[in-house]
């Protein structure tokens, strides 16, 4: 625990900063208003970079260290060794820190699957924002980035919990949560007001 002090003009505040800092619940500057990170637990994702990494090392050892070329032509010791960095060694540290991140900062919405840039919408851009249950076969045909047949666009992780946008163009964004009631008070509570309909 350790206290900010915020000083105005006529007062000064103690704030008690805690745990929740690295969680990014503060209304500090440049701090997130929400931030969550998710892994993909979808076997599917997976099994075909694991299949790929279990041969190619398979290929490696029986060539480099038993000495049993495989194939006709078997690939030269060096290109076993690119194969085994690239393949063997580069596709488990790409699933090692592949996730998504959600995050609502500085008047935007992040999305990223890391370890790939982020898509960023504006919150202005943002006409509603609402919990709600989806199924990600059935709808999408899976969890990741995909689109649906009418367009939509959906980033999810896990789960069958997540939060609808309707953006200001009329496009729909679905963002898959665990956090999902948080995650819409954040968006929220960071929309411009609006002038209803009755003025």
């Amino acid at each position: 625990m350790r206290d900010a002090r915020v000083r105005g003009d006529a007062e000064s505040v103690d704030l008690e900063i805690g745990d929740r800092m690295t969680e990014g619940y503060l209304g500090e500057p440049g701090a997130p208003s929400f931030s969550e990170t998710q892994r993909l637990k979808a076997w599917f994702v997976y099994v075909p970079p694991l299949v790929v990494t279990g041969y190619v090392w398979y290929m490696f050892i029986s060539q480099v260290f038993e000495g049993r070329p495989q194939g006709a032509n078997p690939i030269p010791d060096w290109l076993a060794w690119v194969f085994v960095i690239i393949f063997g060694l580069g596709f488990p540290a790409f699933l090692a820190v592949l996730r998504f991140r959600t995050e609502v900062v500085d008047r935007e919405l992040r999305i990223r699957l890391i370890p790939f840039k982020a898509r960023v919408i504006p919150l202005k851009d943002i006409e509603t924002a609402e919990v709600r249950w989806y199924s990600a076969m059935r709808e999408f045909g899976g969890w990741g980035i995909k689109v649906a047949r009418d367009g939509s666009r959906a980033y999810t992780a896990t789960g069958s919990s997540g939060v609808q946008l309707t953006l200001a163009d009329g496009r729909r964004v679905l963002l898959g949560s665990q956090r999902s009631e948080e995650l819409e008070a954040a968006i929220n509570a960071g929309l411009p007001k609006r002038p209803s309909g009755n003025s």
